[in-house]
């Protein structure tokens, strides 16, 4: 089959479209599934360049969402699946024509969604969700300050917010991500490259209850400081860390960038945080389940799509990596396999 493995850390240049062994057919417990959609994460160009944490050791197939359809099953799961349109995550392997995942990791697509807009699904959401609803217990009527408003998952958290009736304060870094925020209702848009973010909110009398944590560093430490007695930071991921794992010199960078609790003066202060990353959820399935069909529940009832920014075919790998680096995209950048 045709897959991008990553078999050295650099630029956009080492994902190259190769001749991949087939994952073959499914383990028990397993589904296989051919891929038409794949959606692009921030983490798969970390994990290209040497600054991501959850990997395994190379060469390996990066990825880790598609949408695609059940086209066979192991032993112990249910032959009706077959067929069956699925959004599927797994750790690694997704930029390939076939994966191999558990069972439970490959969740019923929504049938009025388009093909992109099932792969853009899964992760962002379920990463919102899980930081904003099962840790920060945002409540309608706090208000919520999100970082990187504009890419996957700040504009999940966005549409979440916007529809539990909460005032929601956005940021990003150009005139276009702005607009963007302005049609999905945000309340507030700042843009954190031209405008000190801290100095406005408090000029607006709208410090928040919750924050989503994405960008790290010097973003986090102001962000840190505006927060309610008794509100909460909900850190999801610190994009601007500066970590290469092959180089010394970047860990203690990386150490200061990184959020970090202060406990004496969060009790202090009254304040609460708590940081996830989904993947290490993989393993208990009953939990990954239960939150995946909460998330669902909330997206239906209150009709909320992805934002599906740009969409690159199969064999722009290449440049679908350089459009996110760029600091162009807003929200989810995908592939697709028949372009």
């Amino acid at each position: 089959m045709k897959a991008y493995p990553l078999k050295r850390v650099g630029g956009p240049a080492t994902l190259k479209m190769e001749d991949w062994p087939d994952p073959g057919a499914p383990a028990p417990g397993e589904v296989r599934v051919k891929v038409r959609c794949i959606g692009v994460n921030f983490a798969e160009i970390l994990s290209r360049k040497g600054q991501y944490s959850w990997t395994v050791k190379k060469p390996y197939v990066i990825g880790m969402e598609v949408f695609g359809h059940i086209e066979a099953v192991g032993e112990g799961v249910d032959p009706a699946r077959v067929g069956e349109a699925v959004m599927a995550g797994m750790q690694y392997g997704g930029y390939a024509e076939y994966v191999n995942v558990k069972e439970f990791l490959a969740f019923p697509a929504f049938e009025d969604f388009t093909d992109a807009e099932n792969a853009s699904m899964l992760v962002n959401y379920t990463t919102a969700w899980i930081a904003l609803w099962k840790q920060a217990k945002v409540a309608p009527g706090e208000t919520v300050l999100v970082q990187a408003a504009a890419g996957g998952v700040g504009t999940a958290a966005v549409q979440l917010c916007k529809a539990h009736g909460c005032t929601v304060i956005g940021m990003a870094s150009r005139k276009e991500k702005l607009e963007l925020l302005d049609r999905l209702g945000v309340d507030l848009t700042i843009n954190y490259r031209t405008q000190e973010f801290d100095e406005v909110i408090l000029q607006k009398d709208m410090r928040p209850d919750v924050v989503l944590e994405l960008v790290g560093g010097d973003i986090f430490h102001k962000s840190y400081a505006l927060v309610k007695p008794f509100g909460r930071i909900a850190v999801a991921g610190f994009a601007s860390i500066p970590l290469k794992k092959w180089n010394p010199f970047t860990w203690i960078p990386t150490l200061k960038a990184m959020p970090r609790a202060k406990l004496m003066d969060m009790a202090k202060r009254s304040l609460g945080m708590s940081a996830t990353h989904i993947g290490y959820l993989i393993e208990q399935p009953e939990l990954v389940t239960a939150n995946f069909n909460d998330m669902a529940e909330f997206v239906k009832k209150h009709g909320i799509r992805p934002v599906v920014g740009k969409e690159f075919g199969f064999s722009e790998v290449q440049q679908a990596h350089e459009y996110i680096e760029s600091r162009q995209s807003y929200g989810k950048v995908v592939l697709h396999m028949d372009r």
